[in-house]
């Protein structure tokens, strides 16, 4: 087992990290800018769609097809884009139906009534579907959060050594939110150190940090401006050591999100380890 120093990281190892950050960065950038264009078209089709309806609907129904754009906006794309559809469907309602068309300019004024109304009809829809997305999603991560901890625990529970429960722990952190970990055990002198560190990991452990989440049974080190988070591994009769997870970002805000998540983590592989632990006793 290794020691657990801070040690310095390597440039390249470094400058790896962050071109990694910058491409995610960017992919996370591209899809934002395609929703907006996808909510702009689906506009600019509601226009066309709805201009030959013009001779046989009332405008109050016309207002009816924007209204459904925004709705269908905030279901797929999210409220952003159904914001910026809002917007661009009173536009569209202004300039291609109210008399005189073709033209920004309103003869009866009783229409800006009509434009304030359906841009906070449209505001509220957008704000109460893409809410109720939100919430389904949310749900649904939930539900694989949960069949993920089960799949979890029962690989932990066929686990034989410290090395497997390590490896199985990494791997699954790396699928549940894109991090690395580090797990620290106790020696006979009970000094903290490491099973393994990976290749993947880059990051310093703060042998302090470690310390006092061992000797407190509590989380530290989860400000925004650490990137490594610190998790006692608390089993049923005592604490049996720490998981160090690297935040996957600069700061340790994604970890502080996820801390209930990584604390049940840290339970089940407390768990584990003491059961090796006291099997390991057995056999003396």
């Amino acid at each position: 087992m290794n020691s657990v120093i801070a040690s310095p990281q390597k440039p390249e190892i470094a400058s790896a990290t962050d071109l990694s950050h910058a491409l995610k960065r960017q992919s996370a950038v591209a899809p934002v800018f395609r929703n907006y264009g996808i909510a702009l078209l689906a506009c600019g089709l509601t226009t066309v769609i709805a201009t030959p309806l013009l001779e046989h609907f009332n405008l109050p129904n016309i207002v009816m097809l924007f209204l459904l754009t925004v709705v269908v906006v905030s279901l797929w794309l999210g409220r952003g884009p159904a914001v910026l559809a809002s917007f661009v469907s009173v536009g569209s309602f202004d300039f291609f139906f109210v008399p005189p068309r073709f033209t920004f300019t309103v003869d009866d004024p009783q229409y800006f009534v009509t434009f304030a109304v359906m841009l906070v009809v449209a505001l509220i829809i957008s704000h109460l579907t893409g809410g109720l997305k939100r919430q389904a999603g949310a749900a649904a991560a939930r539900e694989r959060r949960s069949h993920a901890l089960y799949e979890m625990a029962r690989e932990l529970a066929g686990a034989l050594t410290m090395a497997q429960v390590a490896e199985i722990s990494r791997r699954f952190l790396r699928a549940a939110i894109d991090s690395e970990a580090v797990f620290l055990l106790p020696d006979q002198s009970g000094a903290l150190k490491a099973v393994e560190i990976r290749e993947g990991w880059t990051q310093a452990i703060a042998p302090l940090m470690a310390k006092l989440a061992f000797e407190n049974a509590a989380c530290t080190d989860l400000d925004a401006s650490h990137p490594v988070g610190y998790f006692p591994l608390k089993a049923p009769t005592s604490v049996r050591g720490v998981m160090a997870v690297a935040s996957p970002t600069e700061s340790a805000k994604p970890l502080y999100d996820h801390h209930e998540f990584l604390e049940t983590v840290a339970s089940l592989i407390a768990i584990a380890v003491e059961r090796l632990h006291f099997a390991e006793r057995a056999r003396l």
